[in-house]
């Protein structure tokens, strides 16, 4: 990346929060802006515990709980954007 990455002090609860963001703007709104940067979060914290799986696979799977959640929401996130209905 190209970027920081800011690392969240919860790393599961701020998967959970974009699980919540998801459902809202991706099934209830029409800003593909948002929708864009919520799939760009979502790419940084798999980028999280995909290096937190390279270090220490036993540790990442206990702290890491939602990563097959998170690895779902990404597939359905690119499928909705690249379905996207721009004005």
């Amino acid at each position: 990346m190209d970027r920081d990455v800011k690392i969240p002090p919860d790393w599961n609860a701020e998967v959970q929060i974009n699980i919540d963001r998801f459902r809202f703007t991706f099934e209830t709104q029409n800003d593909f802006t948002i929708a864009e940067r919520i799939y760009k979060r979502l790419l940084e914290l798999r980028e999280l515990y995909i290096e937190a799986f390279e270090q220490d696979p036993g540790a990442a799977e206990r702290a890491y709980r939602l990563h097959s959640q998170l690895d779902d929401l990404i597939v359905r996130s690119k499928a909705a954007l690249e379905n996207w209905d721009l004005p």
